[in-house]
């Protein structure tokens, strides 16, 4: 028990630890500095993140922010926290990776009602394995105790990433061409969007997630759980290989609200069953009785990334994708005017 005279009684009775917060940073610290090369200046536990930009003749930066939303509750009910951290870091670095950059430093930021310091560690060292795996930095991030803003055993998990590029490698989609190819890297399932509907649909169905539907070789958490897939080395092949003119990450919105944002102002014309969709969507769709557009329009469907490049030069496109171990498509094709039509 705390004494009276402890600075913090009030402050733990009032519902916020230190000593919790204090647990939570020494047990993700090592995972944290195993991801800081000799770019990162001055270590963990400063009050900003420094990063030492070299090597660029006219760099420019490109940052997003964005959370994993209600993931969570998936990860919670499971008991596995660790996929939060690489979902989160993959989004993120995902979307700089769409405007031309590459991503370099990473910062994440933590949310509860009551922390846990074992589950914030693991979604912060699944972070920094992430990280690791794409040589990002792991600069700095924030864990927040917060009763009353949120319930006890909610968590929410945010990240902000930063990438760099010369000003001549920055992809637009203004030279985009009518004509050119649209190619269709794989997801690895839902990622992070279109939770709310996926979770109602099986909470609807009276499934659980430790059910097996038909079909299936392993649990529902364990398919919903499936980490976002990160794409830095299939871009950086093939952008090696051709022409990329366009780059889209296929997050919430789906193909209709994500491709026409690398496209210059043109429309897309794409054609379903040239690809392959993970089975977990059909089983969305056919519990849920969703309808084929709000598909589209909430889930990737098996598309997470997307690429335009000549239409001379998509075979070779496609064989760089294909070397690179990922699955890969030519789902359609530029067409004028704006917005995606479905053939």
């Amino acid at each position: 028990m705390t004494g009276r005279g402890d600075p913090t009684s009030r402050y733990a009775a009032a519902g916020v630890s230190i000593e919790r917060g204090e647990k939570a940073v020494d047990l993700m610290r090592s995972a944290v500095e195993a991801t800081h090369g000799p770019e990162v200046l001055g270590g963990a536990g400063g009050f900003a993140g420094l990063y030492a930009l070299a090597g660029y003749r006219e760099p420019v930066l490109a940052s997003t922010i964005d959370g994993v939303g209600t993931k969570v509750l998936v990860a919670r009910e499971v008991g596995r926290y660790d996929t939060l951290g690489a979902d989160i870091v993959n989004h993120c670095a995902n979307d700089v990776l769409a405007t031309g950059a590459r991503p370099l430093l990473f910062l994440d930021y933590v949310a509860s009602g009551r922390l846990n310091p074992e589950a914030i560690a693991r979604v912060v060292r699944g972070a920094a394995e992430a990280c690791r795996q794409l040589e990002l930095a792991l600069v700095g991030g924030e864990t927040a105790e917060m009763p009353g803003l949120y319930a006890w055993g909610d968590l929410d998990v945010v990240g902000a990433c930063v990438g760099a590029c010369e000003r001549s490698e920055v992809v637009t989609g203004e030279r985009v061409r009518v004509g050119d190819a649209i190619l269709g890297i794989a997801s690895s399932g839902l990622h992070t969007n279109g939770y709310t509907l996926a979770r109602k649909v099986i909470e609807d169905a009276g499934l659980s997630y430790s059910d097996v539907p038909a079909g299936f070789d392993r649990s529902l958490g364990e398919v919903y759980l499936e980490p976002h897939r990160a794409y830095a080395r299939e871009v950086a092949a093939v952008r090696d290989a051709v022409e990329v003119r366009g780059m889209a990450h296929i997050t919430g919105g789906g193909l209709p609200g994500n491709l026409p944002r690398a496209l210059g102002g043109l429309g897309a014309r794409l054609d379903a069953p040239s690809w392959e969709e993970p089975p977990v969507f059909a089983l969305i769709r056919d519990l849920g009785n969703v309808p084929e557009d709000e598909m589209r329009r909430v889930f990737n469907l098996g598309v997470g990334f997307c690429v335009v490049v000549p239409a001379g030069e998509a075979e070779k496109g496609l064989e760089t994708l294909h070397g690179a171990g990922c699955a890969a498509w030519r789902i359609g094709e530029v067409v004028e005017g704006g917005g995606v039509e479905f053939g």
